[in-house]
């Protein structure tokens, strides 16, 4: 049984409110414009992903304008709204001709419903910005999620009586998922609906189309065809057309393919992203998903050769060379991934995740100050990117701000409250300034998201031996080396513990293995600054490493040296 009802009647508009204004008004900034239109583009999940522009009220009734291809497949589909609550589709239109879809949903909320402009107005040369719920595709974000973007551009080329509507042809970037985006004005004035990027150069009713240009469906032309009575005859098929329909087929194709992405259904994804490309070998947008569903799957080489394509076929996407640096990090290239992510930031300065990736690299190379700059920007542009609070906060904590250390951890808390690393280190942070049972708090619920979380085990021992618990700290000691055999300090704080409570063989063991592979874990000063060890770890260590077994293995060359 089919979820959607295809080719309704056209809806009456009735009592219905649709906001259209007249075209005399003044010019708006690109980010009054974003923040404008965010109040009523919709994303739009389910077999297919795209965007959608909000524009109508009846009741409780929405209806949302949408391109076809974006829910061509048989299926459910769900509107996450501005203020991110999801509303099932309950009801789908069709508009003959076009590639257009009219969705409704129902909600007793308010939403802001968009002002259409007279796109019979525009004209070549004008500016115009696309926005809507793009893939952005960064490798470094596991969650897939779909971002808010705004792209500006110019008008290239308009068309009368065009196939599938797409009337408007204008230079934005625009990425997947932005189908079914609106197309603004200078006022914020919905003029089309974003639709699909041509990948050929075309001749069209004597106009020349290049590959690239992003094609648009104009707002006048969806509104005349919603009305017209079912039996008006529609226009008549023109050269073009049978690019225009595999132009839309592919997109449809792409849009489904993005949806099993956002599902993990990686090897369904690069089905359809590959029927896509047999249709249309020239489509950087399906070489780009395609690339990111082999990278999830391992597929490194072959996602790789997929970023390069898209490069070739269009040199100026910012994402593919970010995700191409991703890759060239991985494999230890991290001069060639730093070039990358700075070709990414200089076509796209927009870009967090980018800012984010290329401060890790400058974070290891020691840079601290560029690193802590680029974390900077990464928050500035996304205030919900979790990891860039914590790298800041580790940055910020090594400079001795431990206020704003803490602080950047609190927020990074609140936007992942499911990451253990995050409470470990903020534990680790409270540990230190001497809140003691706020840092067992942290590092407790670390375990709990992350049973074989070994350093909070071992901090919860080092915590337990200061408050004179030993038997409790062993305890810990030994869970930690039970879930990383490989870490030292555990060991080495265990055979302490051992020492001290006068189970002295099996501490000079445990002690000499530690010692023979780093001469500094017998220097307490070491042991105090650099591993933060409390003053009564520290008392029975001294008199551990004081005793003449101890003394004759420190004398030694260690294995480093």
């Amino acid at each position: 049984m089919n979820f959607f009802s295809r080719h309704l009647p056209p809806v009456l508009m009735g009592a219905a409110v649709v906001m259209v204004q007249p075209q005399l008004a003044v010019a708006l900034s690109p980010t009054q414009i974003s923040d404008i239109a965010k109040e009523f583009t919709v994303l739009i999940t389910g077999e297919g992903i795209g965007s959608g522009v909000i524009f109508e009220r009846k009741g409780d009734t929405y209806s949302v304008i949408t391109n076809q291809h974006v829910v061509a497949n048989d299926g459910r589909y769900e509107i996450q709204t501005p203020d991110g609550s999801r509303y099932p589709v309950y009801r789908s239109q069709e508009l003959p001709g076009l590639d257009v879809a009219i969705l409704q949903f129902t909600s007793k909320k308010n939403y802001r419903l968009a002002s259409l402009g007279n796109s019979d107005q525009i004209r070549q040369g004008m500016t115009v910005y696309v926005v809507g719920w793009g893939l952005v595709n960064d490798l470094s974000d596991k969650t897939n999620k779909s971002s808010y973007l705004t792209f500006a551009g110019i008008i290239e080329s308009l068309s009368k009586n065009p196939q599938q509507g797409y009337g408007l042809a204008y230079n934005n970037q625009a990425i997947s998922g932005m189908s079914g985006s609106p197309v603004l004005d200078e006022n914020g004035r919905v003029v089309g609906i974003n639709a699909a990027r041509l990948d050929q150069n075309l001749t069209v009713q004597g106009t020349r189309l290049l590959a690239g240009w992003r094609l648009g469906i104009p707002i006048n032309m969806v509104l005349t065809t919603r009305n017209r009575p079912v039996s008006s005859p529609v226009t008549a098929q023109q050269p073009g057309a049978i690019a225009f329909t595999t132009l839309r087929r592919t997109e449809a194709l792409i849009s489904s393919g993005g949806a099993k992405k956002n599902r993990k259904d990686y090897q369904g994804a690069i089905a359809d992203y590959n029927q896509a490309l047999r249709i249309n070998p020239n489509n950087p947008d399906a070489y780009l998903q395609r690339g990111s569903a082999y990278y999830y799957l391992k597929k490194y080489q072959a996602a790789r050769e997929d970023f390069n394509k898209v490069l070739q076929l269009s040199p100026k996407n910012a994402n593919a060379y970010n995700n191409r640096g991703v890759l060239r990090y991985q494999s230890g290239d991290k001069q060639a991934a730093l070039a990358d992510f700075n070709s990414a930031i200089q076509l796209d300065p927009k870009l967090a995740g980018t800012y984010y990736n290329r401060g890790a690299i400058r974070d290891q190379s020691g840079d601290k100050q560029a690193a802590l700059a680029d974390y900077n920007s990464a928050i500035q542009l996304d205030p919900k990117n979790a990891p860039a609070y914590i790298e800041r906060a580790v940055l910020r904590y090594e400079s001795g701000d431990k206020q704003a250390a803490l602080a950047d951890y609190n927020q990074a808390i609140q936007l992942d409250p499911k990451n253990a690393k995050v409470y470990t280190n903020r534990g680790f942070l409270r540990k230190e300034s001497g809140d003691k049972q706020a840092a067992l708090a942290d590092f407790n619920q670390a375990i709990q998201l992350d049973p074989k979380d070994a350093f909070a085990y071992y901090n919860i021992g080092l915590v337990k031996y200061e408050q004179g618990d030993i038997e409790e700290a062993m305890r810990q000691f030994q869970t930690a080396i039970n879930n990383d055999s490989k870490k030292v300090q555990p060991q080495l704080a265990l055979a302490v513990a051992l020492y001290s409570k006068g189970e002295q063989e099996w501490g000079f063991s445990t002690v000499e293995v530690v010692l023979r592979s780093d001469k500094r874990f017998a220097d307490l000063k070491f042991l105090k600054k650099e591993l933060l060890w409390g003053d009564k770890l520290i008392a029975d260590t001294k008199k551990l490493l004081e005793n003449p077994k101890i003394r004759e293995i420190t004398s030694r060359p260690s294995r480093s040296q």
